[in-house]
């Protein structure tokens, strides 16, 4: 029976590691540490339990299964190991947000997560690719997801609303990670690694249809847009962070709630 193929198991979490044998030195956590280094390098799609049992240096795949139960164990140990990379705020407000007469702080807590969320996912970009393929149970998971409800319960608003606002942001960092890792494989595949190479290639198809007036819109755009390397990064808002920004006003208007404090 083939790893894509095998049946899934009982989860991770509910599998203590087996103890050590005398002839392997095999352990979970060298195993994660090498499926996590296959992953961030080359893309889950590059993530087989061959390719790992290779890197541990173990005789066979099957060998693995010992101490992982499965790939899906697998993928839930990297899951759990992003999210116990992501720092939770260091603040009483998110437990009780008017604790001792402060306002209600949800707001710049809840972006400062998000954007520690999107800086982590980004040295994890098969993240997005894997994150919804398994149940969230680990402990850093729920750890984390506990702090964001900790965090909204508060507002007073419903359980649904809470899943509505936590899904939104979960959204928008996990679709941004999986456009970026596209982009990385595209560039990969064509060797087109920097902004100025991928700017000459496309100069051929581009130059003629700029120069023929029929999308004055579209050319305008390409003439104004800021170019990578041409300002001072500093004067330069990160996109992310002025996306989060721009849907959490939403949200916070839609909601009727208490804005940035």
């Amino acid at each position: 029976m083939t790893e894509e193929t095998t049946p899934p198991g009982a989860l991770i979490w509910t599998l203590p590691e087996p103890p050590g044998r005398p002839t392997t030195t095999l352990n979970r956590a060298d195993i994660l540490r090498a499926a996590l280094t296959i992953a961030d390098a080359e893309g889950a799609s590059a993530l087989t339990m061959r390719r790992v049992a290779t890197a541990v240096g173990a005789s066979t795949p099957m060998s693995l299964y010992r101490y992982v139960g499965s790939k899906d164990g697998l993928v839930d140990l990297m899951i759990d190991a992003v999210y116990g990379e992501i720092p939770l705020p260091a603040t009483t407000s998110a437990q009780n947000p008017e604790a001792e007469g402060e306002p209600r702080a949800w707001r710049p807590i809840l972006e400062r997560l998000s954007l520690d969320t999107w800086t982590v996912i980004q040295r994890h970009l098969w993240f997005g690719h894997l994150v919804h393929t398994r149940p969230p149970f680990g402990p850093n998971a729920l750890r984390y997801f506990d702090f964001r409800f900790a965090l909204l319960e508060p507002l007073g608003i419903s359980a649904d609303d809470m899943t509505r606002i936590t899904t939104a942001i979960d959204g928008h960092l996990i679709g941004t990670a999986l456009q970026l890792a596209e982009e990385m494989r595209m560039r990969s595949r064509t060797g087109l690694h920097t902004d100025a190479q991928l700017a000459e290639t496309a100069a051929p198809f581009l130059q003629p249809l700029l120069e023929s007036g029929t999308h004055p819109a579209f050319s305008r755009w390409l003439a104004d847009r800021t170019l990578p390397g041409r300002v001072d990064p500093a004067d330069v808002a990160d996109p992310v962070a002025w996306t989060l920004a721009a849907l959490l006003d939403g949200i916070t208007d839609r909601l009727g709630l208490t804005g940035p404090s």
